[in-house]
């Protein structure tokens, strides 16, 4: 009988591992769906629906080192950017306007769409992370 017990106990300790990685990927798959709408509602224009933005004009995402940060991608897609950026070498001087309609989960979303499209991250953003680099970011310090 207690061999049986700690079977149930070890299954339902299973059960709830598998049942919190579904919903962190369901939560990632949700994210990444958005993202992606947002992406092409406010982003692709300029950076383009690959990432690879638009000639020596805007920067590209896709791959971009700039991605290395994400605070100050967060801080950019809401605040926007003035000055010379340099990415993969290149320097780009074409004003960012600010996005400041965006919400703090429409930028998770998009951050979640980016970095796992183009950098590689396989976690989504949570909304707590963009409100906490949000709360850190001045808009003229972010190059």
């Amino acid at each position: 009988m207690k061999k049986l017990l700690n079977y149930l106990a070890a299954g339902v300790l299973l059960l709830g591992q598998v049942s919190c990685q579904s919903t962190e990927e369901l939560k990632r798959e949700q994210y990444y769906a958005e993202g992606y709408q947002l992406y092409t509602l406010h982003c692709a224009n300029c950076h383009q629906p690959d990432g690879r933005g638009l000639a020596n004009l805007y920067p590209p995402l896709a791959s971009a080192d700039y991605l290395s940060d994400k605070q100050r991608f967060i801080c950019i897609t809401k605040n926007g950017l003035s000055g010379e950026i340099t990415v993969d070498g290149k320097v780009y001087d074409r004003p960012m306007p600010a996005n400041p309609k965006l919400t703090d989960i429409d930028i998770a979303e998009i951050a979640t769409y980016v970095y796992t499209t183009w950098a590689k991250d396989s976690t989504y953003t949570p909304i707590d992370t963009v409100t906490q680099a949000l709360a850190r970011c001045e808009p003229s310090k972010n190059k």
